[in-house]
């Protein structure tokens, strides 16, 4: 196993979060105390990124960038579902590799932020569309030993693909603000958002 140290430190973290929902009776830790066993557990965890269902930190290793997504069971399982959509020859080439998850962690490549052209765009869009795969943007790409990669995508739901890849088309179309509002409501269906 790949990074086996924070493997066990990741699951101390899944239990912390366990404690935590068992002492406060609720369905889920909130953000502010997610970050704040996160850091106790990994102090050099950087928070880069947070939505409805999970937070990421960025991780410094002496051989990879890595990110760490913490969040609930179902957001974390959605995530390792949508990485095992292409088939490995395919996964590893446009998608960041996924070393593990636990129950409440994923430990994913993470690269560095870098300009992402319109036809490069296209072309990981077209490659997550023959998969199943939605919600591919710059923000969701990243250089990973010199190779555009998608860090972050989205798994249509069962027997909606059609409406979703329209859905996302046209979303692309949109200014930011809409697309934001768009993004929230659609991660909405089916998921609780985390306490706040």
């Amino acid at each position: 196993m790949k990074f086996k140290g924070l493997h066990e430190k990741a699951r101390l973290i899944d239990d912390l979060i366990d404690e935590n929902r068992k002492a406060s009776q609720a369905s889920f830790v909130s953000k502010k105390r997610l970050v704040e066993i996160v850091s106790i557990v990994l102090p050099d965890a950087v928070l880069v990124s947070f939505g409805l269902h999970k937070l990421v930190f960025r991780l410094a290793h002496k051989t990879h960038l890595l990110a760490l997504k913490v969040g609930k069971q179902l957001a974390i399982e959605r995530d390792h579902r949508a990485y095992k959509m292409p088939p490995p020859n395919i996964r590893h080439v446009y998608f960041a590799r996924i070393f593990w998850h636990t129950k409440y962690c994923l430990l994913q490549e993470y690269g560095v932020e870098t300009k992402v052209s319109p036809g490069q765009l296209m072309q990981l869009r077209q490659v997550a569309y023959k998969y199943g795969l939605l919600d591919i943007s710059c923000e969701n790409i990243r250089s990973v030993a010199g190779n555009l990669k998608i860090i972050d995508a989205n798994v249509s739901p069962h027997g909606l693909y059609r409406i979703w890849k329209t859905a996302d088309v046209i979303m692309r179309r949109m200014p930011n603000p809409v697309r934001r509002l768009i993004r929230k409501s659609r991660s909405l269906i089916g998921v609780y958002e985390f306490k706040s």
